[in-house]
């Protein structure tokens, strides 16, 4: 089971990766990239226009799916029986690190470290401050998630729901037009989220 968790994990890194590398790829596999399009709603044939971008957005998306499954895996034992409990740390973790990547190519690349600049960013726009509020939560989690911590700080870890709340409504913002598909994507993450408190 950790193997199919790694594998699905990484996936993004190696969708990265072939983007990246798309004005390399040999012609025979072009074709097999240009047929898997056809069929799915990836693109494999193309460089990123804009990389921070693309990086930025595919992270943040990364990161916030794995919250989902994270979250799910309360629900899928309540209700239908099916113990992945030993596996939510795993998950939770690797969240973390796409959560963590988000955040850093905000700080080190859009802002090149320039604390002060990152402040007034985080200050005059609502949905940076509540990007960076989940994150602080997130970290916090992260950091206490071993077995010698986690029992000291089991209830901090409560706060993984206000964490939710703020990346559902930093998702949102985070769009200068909201669609259909963002609307289900918060709603599922909600969705999650409600079963979880009502199920612990």
């Amino acid at each position: 089971m950790r193997v199919i968790i790694w594998f699905g994990a990484l996936l993004p890194i190696v969708y990265a990766a072939i983007r990246f590398s798309a004005e390399f790829h040999p012609v025979w596999l072009r074709d097999i990239f240009v047929f898997i399009e056809g069929y799915a709603r990836i693109v494999l044939t193309k460089t990123p226009t804009d990389p921070l971008k693309f990086l930025t957005d595919l992270s943040g998306n990364s990161g916030l799916w794995l919250l989902a499954v994270t979250l799910s895996i309360t629900p899928l034992r309540s209700y239908l029986k099916i113990n992945f409990l030993k596996y939510r740390r795993f998950l939770g973790l690797f969240a973390f690190f796409y959560a963590l990547i988000h955040a850093l190519l905000f700080i080190a690349v859009d802002q090149q470290f320039d604390l002060a600049a990152t402040a007034h960013e985080v200050i005059t726009k609502p949905f940076i401050a509540f990007g960076m509020g989940a994150f602080a939560i997130l970290l916090l989690m992260a950091l206490t998630s071993t077995r010698k911590l986690y029992p000291k700080f089991r209830g901090w870890h409560k706060l993984v729901y206000f964490a939710v709340v703020l990346i559902a409504v930093h998702f949102l913002m985070s769009h200068k037009t909201v669609t259909f598909s963002h609307v289900t994507v918060v709603g599922v993450l909600l969705m999650l989220l409600a079963m979880r408190l009502v199920k612990r």
